[in-house]
């Protein structure tokens, strides 16, 4: 009859097993840290993508908004004399989740139809309005803050040229017919810097958009 092994040989044999056991598992292991370190940063810039791409929507319907309400204003100020003061009190209080300096450009300006778009004169400097050319105000960041006496064309109060005067609110067409007549078309383009959360696909985007109402009539003639 075989003579059973001693417990002492059992006792070696057992740790060796081991051994065999670990240097098996070894290669599994660093394969999944190679894998995990080639995932994480693919997912990590998914994340990422998703929040800038969300954030900049959000960025491009608040720049949206800016402009439609600022048109709105002005066809409801029509032909008062601080109409532009309130159009860009609108699109300052239209910038929600947005600085105001990330507001770079405000054209009041006059429009021909609804479908008009800004004098490409007009994003560079004010446009003095004449029957053959269609004036604007072009308006910076900094104006923004400008107080109401900066405001209605002309002085006293205030300076003497004031920085609505090339298309004076004043002289806007609110009349259905006549010579004051019809309501003119005014337009509000706004173009804003939104910055963006984390840079991953560059520091800022540039929003720009476009609006035209036509001015509420407030006379016959």
């Amino acid at each position: 009859m075989p003579k059973p092994p001693e417990s002492g040989a059992r006792q070696e044999s057992q740790p060796r097993v081991r051994e065999d056991v670990v240097r098996r598992r070894d290669p599994e292991r660093g394969s999944s840290l190679v894998e995990a370190a080639i995932i994480a940063p693919l997912v990590l810039l998914l994340i990422y993508g998703v929040m800038e791409t969300g954030y900049a929507f959000f960025g491009r319907l608040t720049v949206n908004n800016m402009s439609v309400v600022g048109a709105r204003s002005g066809s409801g100020e029509a032909n008062d004399v601080l109409a532009d003061f309130a159009i860009l009190q609108a699109v300052e209080n239209g910038a929600t989740g947005m600085g105001t300096n990330d507001i770079t450009m405000v054209v009041v300006y006059r429009a021909t139809s609804p479908d008009d778009r800004v004098p490409a004169a007009c994003k560079t400097a004010s446009v003095t309005n004449t029957s053959g050319t269609r004036g604007c105000n072009r308006y910076v960041s900094g104006d923004l803050a400008l107080d109401s006496d900066q405001f209605g064309c002309i002085g006293p109060p205030g300076p003497g040229t004031k920085v609505d005067n090339f298309w004076c609110p004043t002289t806007r067409k609110t009349a259905l017919q006549g010579a004051n007549g019809p309501p003119d078309y005014i337009g509000v383009y706004v173009e804003a810097e939104h910055q963006n959360l984390t840079g991953i696909i560059g520091e800022s985007f540039t929003f720009t958009t476009d609006t035209v109402i036509r001015i509420e009539p407030r006379t016959l003639t």
